[in-house]
Formats: C-alpha cells, sequence, structure tokens
C-alpha cells in the first residue's frame, strides 16, 4: 500500500466508526460525552473528522426522531468560528419550535377528527408520530431543514479546507 491508499483507508475506517457511534448515540446507546470522547480519539486531522461527521449526520438527518443529530454538530462546532456557530444554534431553535408547531397543528386536527368519531376527554392523548398527518409534517419538515443544514454542511467544509 502506498502512503495515499493507506490515508485513504483511515479515513475509511474512521468513517464507518462514526456511522456506528452516531448510530448508537441517536438510539441512546452512549451519550453525548462518550460520543465526544470517541470522536477526539480518532487519530485523523481535525477538519476530516469534522467533514466525516458533518456528512454523516446532515446525509443521515432525520426528522421523525428529535434534535439529538443537532447534538451530535456541536461536537464539531467547538472549533468552528462563531458565525457557524450561531448559524447551527439558529438552525436548531427553529427547528425545534417547527417540529412543536407542527406536533401541536397534527395535534388538534387528530383530536377533531377523533370528537368526530365520538371519541372524546380530557384524557385522550393521542401518539401522533403514527398517523399519517404527522408523517406528512415530518417529510416537509424535514425537507425544508434538511436543505439548509446541507447548505450549513457546504459553510462548514468551505471553513475547513
Amino acid at each position: 500500500m502506498d502512503e495515499k491508499e493507506k490515508q485513504q483507508s483511515l479515513i475509511q475506517d474512521a468513517e464507518n466508526r462514526l456511522k456506528v457511534l452516531a448510530r448508537r448515540f441517536l438510539e441512546e446507546a452512549v451519550d453525548l460525552d462518550d460520543f465526544r470522547n470517541q470522536y477526539d480519539r480518532l487519530e485523523l486531522a481535525e477538519n476530516v473528522k469534522r467533514s466525516l461527521l458533518v456528512d454523516i449526520v446532515v446525509n443521515g438527518f432525520n426528522v421523525g426522531g428529535d434534535v439529538k443529530s443537532f447534538d451530535l454538530l456541536h461536537v464539531v462546532d467547538r472549533k468552528l468560528d462563531n458565525r457557524l456557530k450561531k448559524e447551527l444554534d439558529t438552525l436548531q431553535r427553529q427547528f425545534s419550535e417547527a417540529l412543536e408547531k407542527k406536533s401541536q397543528d397534527v395535534r388538534k386536527r387528530i383530536l377533531g377528527r377523533l370528537k368526530t368519531m365520538g371519541i372524546a376527554g380530557s384524557a385522550l392523548e393521542p401518539n401522533v408520530t403514527v398517523w399519517d398527518e404527522w408523517k406528512e409534517a415530518a417529510a416537509e419538515t424535514q425537507q425544508a431543514f434538511g436543505s439548509r443544514l446541507q447548505k450549513w454542511k457546504d459553510e462548514v467544509k468551505a471553513a475547513t479546507v
């Protein structure tokens, strides 16, 4: 193996490890401190690690979950300029607000549908995430924020070259 092949192999290995680690974090098998420690121990240049993690998180962004993906992105923002950090914070806040608003809107529609079917009461709390209305709302939110995250990712990569 020449030096270029060795470097590519190291990058591929790190990418695979980060994918597994990110999945384990999103599934709550490891906490953020464990994730950060294992991320920091990867023996790659900081800009390469950052680029890999941002790619993994943004390309796998899933609204159906929660804001945990943003926690992973904050692992890499430690060494970014303030503008990119603030932009990430703004995206996270706006995403949380949009998701909450969509959830409340869908909840109201579901309760209205249930009421017309004769199902009502103060203790009734629908599981919003299993209804088709939620899946549609989540897809809309994912599309909107996915493209904004992609733009942020491109700016991060441009800043680390």
